[in-house]
């Protein structure tokens, strides 16, 4: 699988873990000024941004240390750009879901980081 594969696949596998854990999703691939947002969701009235980290086998790191300060920053802003555009007021946090794939495309784990310090 190559990178672009593997990032759309891992998506699809959030997606489908987000859903049976009770997340509305709300959106996909929201783009604006910061970058994008993989999945827009909510859970019991709290909106939720989540990044989905995807690769194949943890050989060069796994996906949790590919999410560096400056990644943080610029999730942080999507989320405020996201919610001050659409007049939302609520609680919302940011989480992060950690795929791997074996270089046969199975799913080796899904990890599911709630509330990232951003």
């Amino acid at each position: 699988m190559n990178n672009l594969k593997t990032g759309k696949r891992g998506e699809e596998k959030a997606k489908e873990y987000l859903e049976k854990e009770g997340y509305n999703i709300i959106e996909r691939n929201h783009k604006n000024k910061y970058g994008e947002i993989d999945i827009i969701a909510k859970k019991s009235e709290k909106l939720v941004f989540i990044e989905v980290r995807s690769k194949i086998d943890n050989n060069f790191g796994t996906p949790e240390e590919t999410v560096n300060t400056k990644k943080k920053k610029k999730l942080r802003q999507n989320a405020l750009a996201y919610t001050t555009f659409n007049n939302y007021e609520g609680f919302y946090r940011i989480d992060l879901v950690c795929i791997v794939f074996s270089k046969e495309g199975e799913l080796l784990r899904l990890t599911h980081h709630k509330n990232i310090y951003c």
